[in-house]
């Protein structure tokens, strides 16, 4: 029997996606869509037009954005496949997607959450179903999980180079303020370390091995007491866990080190992060203003308004009113500073319920696909993905970060992995 008769090998079984629906090889239009796929990533993350700003009138995201639509339209029917709705995270994602779009008819200001979700948040939904549908082997989503480090130690490493330091705090560009640049290189930080074991190559083990320092200076100095108590407990957590497939022994001896001496020498405002330990005079825990506060007022709207919440990205516009309401028309409108009780105050009691239950899941199948898989490589991915939504999640905690691209990013990664685990035993 020919060769391309047998049945398929253990490699076809990781990389399935170059057969279409209809049993054609399809490697040319696949390969296509997953190579601009990937451009479109990278762009998302490393925003060139924030280190070059000549570029910010092409708007390269946006127009990369567009470029990926029309390649979509050309084969989507590789892309409609009934096993999307298979997966739970699938489904949960959208019947959030409903009932944000349900919030838009009542909220308090209905053309910003029409023009947010159809202008901005339609293009995370697009990233999510490619992603979903591109990324389907171990291979792509090695290559996809490289990409994102790169693209991202890029940003930071240009952020730490030539950012602003402002009231001992670390600024640059005009999109990420200083916590939101921590929040950001949690995100992507442990991913990094995938990519220094000797199985690869010696350009790739140096760039992510500096682009994991950056990462943690760039949380030194841009001075978030939240992103400081992310990184934490991601490190003590990484250091804790047993029979690491990426964090072996000598790496943990070698890390403790050099923590000491970024604490040492790194620039950073201390006297910042000692107020973690000593919260009793803090703004936040008296004053209206403080976060606090505002949580409390959130929680409370959300339960006034639990079916449809205020409307997506309305949270200030609530706080506002309410503020105007109990006669304080004098304090500022402010965000939630807390990405459940933004998205909890915006969609509704549903909304919140389906956001927490997709984030506890990206933690149960990254830890499911961490023991289980047979793929070392792919339980090195699922370890460090698992950190690296830790670091994001207890970061969002602090940062209006519900509509974030890269909590997005996890979810549809932790499907995809349910997705290459569930047909990689199905083909066995």
């Amino acid at each position: 029997m020919e060769k391309n008769q047998s049945a398929p090998d253990k490699h076809h079984l990781t990389d399935y996606t170059k057969i279409s629906p209809y049993g054609r090889p399809d490697n040319k239009r696949v390969d296509i869509l997953f190579l601009v796929f990937c451009l479109w990533l990278f762009v998302l993350v490393s925003r060139p037009q924030d280190i070059f700003p000549s570029l910010s009138p092409l708007r390269p995201a946006l127009l990369l954005s567009i470029i990926v639509f029309i390649v979509l339209i050309f084969r989507s029917h590789d892309l409609i496949q009934k096993r999307f709705f298979q997966e739970r995270q699938n489904k949960l994602f959208m019947y959030m997607i409903f009932f944000m779009m349900l919030s838009i008819p009542f909220a308090l200001y209905r053309r910003l959450s029409f023009e947010y979700f159809f202008t901005v948040y339609s293009i995370v939904i697009l990233f999510y179903y490619l992603f979903y549908g591109i990324v389907d082997s171990i291979s792509r989503l090695r290559t996809v999980i490289l990409l994102g480090c790169i693209g991202n130690g890029l940003y930071l490493t240009y952020s730490v180079a030539t950012g602003t330091m402002i009231g001992g705090r670390l600024f640059f560009g005009d999109m990420f303020d200083a916590n939101d640049l921590a929040f950001f290189a949690l995100s992507f930080l442990p991913f990094n370390l995938i990519f220094i074991s000797r199985d690869n190559s010696k350009l790739i083990r140096v760039a992510c091995l500096g682009f994991f320092i950056v990462g943690m200076l760039l949380i030194l100095l841009a001075g978030s007491r939240g992103g400081m108590l992310a990184l934490a407990t991601v490190i003590a957590v990484a250091l804790c866990t047993t029979k690491s497939r990426v964090i072996s022994r000598p790496l943990k001896v070698v890390f403790i080190p050099l923590c000491i001496i970024l604490l040492s020498f790194a620039p950073a405002n201390f006297e910042r992060f000692k107020t973690i330990i000593n919260l009793e005079d803090d703004y936040n825990l008296q004053a209206e203003t403080g976060r606090v506060a505002i949580w409390k007022a959130g929680v409370r709207i959300m339960f006034e308004n639990p079916l449809t919440g205020v409307g997506v990205i309305n949270f200030p516009e609530a706080i506002g009113t309410d503020r105007q309401i109990r006669g304080s028309e004098s304090l500022e409108w402010q965000a939630a500073h807390n990405m459940l009780v933004q998205i909890g105050t915006e969609t509704g009691i549903i909304g919140i319920t389906l956001f927490i239950l997709m984030s506890m899941n990206v933690f149960r199948i990254l830890g499911r696909a961490r023991k289980d898989s047979d793929s070392g490589q792919l339980a090195k991915i699922a370890e460090m993905g698992r950190l690296g939504f830790l670091g994001l999640f207890v970061s969002g905690m602090f940062l209006s970060q519900a509509y974030s691209i890269f909590w997005a990013f996890y979810i549809s990664f932790s499907a995809s992995i349910s997705q290459i685990m569930s047909h990689g035993k199905t083909e066995q």
